[in-house]
């Protein structure tokens, strides 16, 4: 795997104890990585890029049991730090996108689709995204409340961007 990949994510937790790590945290993180650029829209979706893409994805690490099913790719990676991972998701892009002066920034509010749980009282999660255009990348994430908030959210995105650099 790409010393750089691990490098940016080296500082995130894993979540799971030591008898729970079939899949090693860096081969979870970058089939998700991967599949989520690649247009992948949720857990069954990464786990079906990541048996697809395998033979490549075993060019940058072993994957010596395979694919993480699903689930597990979920309980790993909702259980992560957001703030860590979103620091490290940033630092790694930077590395990985080319920089260009007057590159258009267009920010966007979305609702994450099955993020709602009637049955525990949680709401979708709402969250602004900066999108850099020439690179097809997302630059930065904040959460909003609600959908209507994300407004509030923008100068929080440009903060911690600017923070981050």
């Amino acid at each position: 795997m790409s010393t750089s990949f691990i490098e940016h994510f080296s500082e995130l937790r894993d979540p799971r104890a030591e008898r729970n790590k079939r899949y090693p945290l860096m081969e979870i993180l970058l089939v998700a990585v991967c599949a989520t650029l690649s247009g992948a829209q949720g857990w069954e979706a990464m786990e079906e890029f990541g048996k697809a893409k395998l033979d490549w994805l075993r060019t940058f690490a072993p994957f010596a049991n395979g694919v993480s099913p699903h689930d597990h790719l979920a309980a790993v990676i909702s259980r992560l730090n957001p703030k860590t991972f979103q620091a490290c998701f940033c630092r790694w892009t930077r590395t990985v996108a080319e920089v260009t002066d007057g590159e258009v920034v267009a920010l966007d509010g979305k609702s994450a689709r099955g993020s709602r749980d009637r049955r525990r009282g949680k709401h979708a999660l709402h969250r602004v995204s900066a999108w850099g255009s020439r690179n097809r990348l997302v630059l930065g994430q904040e959460a909003t409340a609600e959908k209507s908030n994300a407004i509030t959210a923008i100068p929080k995105l440009l903060w911690s961007s600017q923070a981050a650099s």
